[in-house]
C-alpha cells in the first residue's frame, strides 16, 4: 500500500517533525505537510531538499483548527498529491490526515492490512446530518468572523465575540446550501477516488463553508456524500486526550500512556509532543517504522 500522508504541524519543534517525518518515509510512504511557522518550514524544506517523497505544501502553506483553512489545506494537498502521481506516472491507494501531534499506533506493516480490509472503501466517523439534527442545520447558518484568530479555541473573549457577531449577521442573511450536511470527525482514511472527488469540487468547499465555524467537521462528510460514490466504512480509530473520543468543536487535549494500552482498537492517537507528555512520545513516535514479524511479536508481549 502507497500512502500519501496528509500532514499538519502547528509546533515548532524541528526535532520532532523530522522524526515524524522520517518514520513515514522510512515506510515507503509520502508525506504532504503544511507547517504554521515559516522558518520552521524553511528548515524542513532544506533538510528534505533532496527527498522527493516529502513535500512541503506551497498551494497553501499553513492552517489552523475551526476555520475553513483546514479543510481546505487538506484538499490543496490532495491537489498536490495528485499532480506529484501525473509526474511520476503512479497511484495513491490512500489518503490518511495528520493534525497537529497525531502518530500512527500500529506498524507500517500492520497498517497495509488494515487498508486492504477496507476493500477500497474510506474510513471515516460520521454522526449525523442535517435532516436527523436541525441545530447542525442552525450551526451551518451562522458565520462565523473571528476564527481565524490564533486564541480562538483558548480565548473566552474571543469565542464571545464570535457568537455575539453570528448572530446578529445571522438575522439579515442566513447560508443557503440545498445539500445535506455531515457531521463527522476531522480526520480521514480515503481512497483514491474519494480524494479525486473532493480536488475536483474545491470550490463547493470554498463556497458553501466560508466563515463556517469548525467547518473541518462539516466539509468532508458532506462533500464524500455529494460527489464521491465510494462506500465508506463508519468506525472511530482515532484516540484522543481526556475522554478517547474526539469532543466536537473543541481543542485536542494531550492523550496519556494508560489510554494507549487500554484502547487497542485504535490507529491513531493525538496529541502527542515530546514537550507535553514525553512518555507517550518517547513510546509511540518510531511504532510506524517497518519491522519484521519477530518484532512485532515481541512489541505486542511488551505492550
Amino acid at each position: 500500500m502507497r500512502i500519501a500522508y496528509l500532514v499538519l504541524y502547528t509546533e515548532k519543534n524541528f526535532e520532532e517533525i523530522t522524526e515524524n517525518l522520517d518514520k513515514i518515509l522510512d515506510a515507503g510512504d509520502d508525506a504532504y505537510v503544511m507547517i504554521n511557522d515559516a522558518d520552521l518550514r524553511d528548515e524542513v524544506f532544506l533538510a528534505y531538499a533532496d527527498e522527493p517523497r516529502l513535500h512541503v505544501s506551497t498551494k497553501q502553506d499553513s492552517a489552523l483548527p475551526a476555520d475553513l483553512s483546514t479543510p481546505r489545506g487538506f484538499i490543496c494537498q490532495i491537489e498536490e498529491a495528485l499532480d506529484y502521481e501525473q509526474q511520476d506516472d503512479f497511484q495513491y491507494d490512500y489518503f490518511i490526515t495528520l493534525t497537529d501531534g497525531m502518530l500512527p499506533l500500529i506498524h507500517k506493516e500492520q497498517m497495509d492490512a488494515f487498508l486492504k480490509e477496507l476493500n477500497h472503501k474510506d474510513c471515516y466517523y460520521e454522526i449525523t446530518n442535517s435532516n436527523e439534527n436541525k441545530e447542525l442545520q442552525e450551526r451551518l447558518e451562522q458565520y462565523a468572523f473571528f476564527t481565524n484568530s490564533y486564541d480562538f479555541q483558548k480565548s473566552k473573549i474571543i469565542r464571545g465575540m464570535n457568537n455575539m457577531t453570528s448572530n446578529i449577521v445571522t438575522k439579515f442573511k442566513k447560508r443557503d446550501i440545498e445539500d445535506t450536511v455531515y457531521l463527522t470527525y476531522p480526520w480521514f482514511i480515503l481512497t483514491h477516488e474519494s480524494a479525486t472527488a473532493l480536488a475536483d469540487n474545491k470550490a463547493y468547499c470554498t463556497t458553501n463553508f466560508m466563515m463556517c465555524q469548525y467547518p473541518e467537521e462539516l466539509v468532508f462528510g458532506t462533500m464524500l456524500h455529494k460527489f464521491s460514490n465510494v462506500e465508506h466504512v463508519n468506525k472511530d480509530v482515532w484516540l484522543i486526550g481526556e475522554t478517547n473520543s474526539y469532543q466536537l468543536m473543541s481543542p485536542v487535549k494531550p492523550v496519556t500512556m494508560d489510554q494507549i494500552i487500554n484502547n487497542k482498537d485504535k490507529i491513531f492517537a493525538g496529541k502527542i509532543h515530546s514537550g507535553t507528555n514525553l512518555d507517550v512520545y518517547q513510546n509511540t513516535f518510531d511504532i510506524y517504522w517497518p519491522i519484521t514479524e519477530e518484532d512485532i511479536e515481541d512489541y505486542n508481549q511488551q505492550h
